[in-house]
C-alpha cells in the first residue's frame, strides 16, 4: 500500500472506530462501483454494531439488487450522522441531493479512485492507480480488523469486475488480482457475479440494446461509433436510463471501433453520455472537458440537448483517432 494511502486510511480508522452513527452515500446515477462499495462498508459497520445509514439518490439498478444488503440502501434520509463517507465520488456534484445529508455530519470521508481536482471531505482517502474503489475500501476494511465475510467479500468483487469492464480494462494492476484472489478466497462464485453484474440483460435492456446498435452511426473510417437514445425509447421498451451503460461496450466491440459513445436523454432534455475506448485512447480526457469525468477506458459526461453540441463532442473524439 502507497504510504499517502496508507495514512489517509489510517486517519479514517481513527474517526470510524469512535463512531456510533455512519452515512455512506453513492454517486448519482449508481453504478456498481458505488453500489459495491456501499454496501461492502455499509455490512462492515454493520458487524460492529454502528447504526448505518445507505444512501443512494437513484436507488439501486436492477442489475445490482442481488447483492446481499442491497434492500437496505434508502434514496433519502433525515439522519444525522458523526461520520458520512463517499464512495466513488469525484467531487462534491457527484453527490446530488444527498449532498445534504452528508455534509450535516461532523466529519465527512471521501474515497476515490478518480482525477482528484474536485476533491472534498475533510478526510481523502484517494488513490487513482486502484482499478476500482472496491481495492480500497478493501484496505479500508483490513485496516479496521474487521472479518471479510463472503456477503462483504461479494460486493468487493462486484465493484472490481464492474470497474475492470470484467477485468479488460487497462486499469487492472497485479494488486488488483491479489484482492480477487483474497475475495475469492471467501468461498464467492466469480463466474457468477461475472455474469450477473456484468453480462446478464433484463428483456427490456435487450430489446433497448438492439435498437441502440441498429441505429448506430459511424465516422473516421469506422473508429467511431455512437448511438442516441431518447426519453421515447426508454418508454417504448419500458427501459431503465442505467440499462443503457452496457451498449457502450457493445459499440466499442465492434470490429475496428476504438471509441463507442452513448448519448442518453435524460427527463430534462440534455444528454448523459457514455464513452468506452480502446487501449491508447483516453476517453476521460474528453469527459473532462466537458464537465464530466471517470478512467483512461470508460468515462462519462453531460451535455446540452442541442445537435451543435453532440457535435462538438464527436469532434474531440475524432481529434484522439488517426
Amino acid at each position: 500500500m502507497e504510504k499517502g494511502l496508507s495514512t489517509s486510511i489510517q486517519k479514517a480508522v481513527r474517526v470510524i472506530k469512535k463512531a456510533d452513527k455512519v452515512l455512506i452515500v453513492a454517486h448519482v446515477n449508481p453504478d456498481g462501483d458505488t453500489i459495491g462499495c456501499l454496501l461492502a462498508l455499509g455490512l462492515s459497520f454493520i458487524s460492529l454494531g454502528k447504526k448505518t445509514t445507505l444512501l443512494s439518490q437513484d436507488g439501486v439498478p436492477s442489475r445490482f439488487q442481488f447483492l446481499p444488503g442491497s434492500e437496505l440502501i434508502l434514496s433519502e434520509t433525515a439522519e444525522i450522522a458523526e461520520v458520512s463517507i463517499a464512495v466513488d465520488c469525484g467531487s462534491e456534484k457527484q453527490l446530488g441531493k444527498a449532498a445534504k445529508a452528508f455534509f450535516r455530519a461532523k466529519t465527512t470521508i471521501q474515497i476515490d479512485h478518480h482525477d482528484f481536482g474536485n476533491s472534498f471531505g475533510k478526510i481523502q482517502v484517494l488513490e487513482e492507480e486502484a482499478a476500482a474503489v472496491g481495492e480500497i475500501v478493501f484496505e479500508l476494511i483490513k485496516a479496521l480488523k474487521i472479518e471479510i465475510t463472503p456477503a462483504i467479500a461479494t460486493c468487493l468483487l462486484t465493484s472490481i469486475i464492474v470497474d475492470t469492464g470484467s477485468f479488460r480494462f487497462s486499469n487492472i494492476r497485479p494488486r488488483t488480482f491479489d484482492i480477487c484472489s483474497a475475495l475469492i478466497r471467501k468461498g464467492v462464485d466469480i463466474r457468477y457475479l461475472i455474469e450477473e453484474s456484468y453480462w446478464k440483460k433484463s428483456r427490456p435492456m435487450a430489446r433497448l440494446s438492439g435498437h441502440c446498435i441498429a441505429q448506430t452511426q459511424f465516422s473516421k473510417d469506422g473508429k467511431i461509433a455512437w448511438s442516441t437514445v431518447y426519453q421515447k425509447d426508454f418508454k417504448r421498451f419500458g427501459a431503465l436510463l442505467s440499462d443503457v451503460d452496457a451498449v457502450a461496450d457493445e459499440l466499442r466491440s465492434i470490429e475496428g471501433v476504438k471509441i463507442a459513445a452513448i448519448f442518453r436523454e435524460t427527463t430534462r432534455g440534455s444528454f448523459r453520455v457514455s464513452l468506452r475506448s480502446s487501449d491508447g485512447i483516453n476517453a476521460a480526457q474528453v469527459a473532462k472537458h466537458f464537465g464530466g469525468g471517470g478512467h483512461h477506458n470508460s468515462a462519462g459526461c453531460a451535455i446540452g440537448n442541442s445537435e451543435k453540441e453532440k457535435h462538438k463532442l464527436l469532434d474531440e473524439l475524432a481529434s484522439l483517432v488517426s
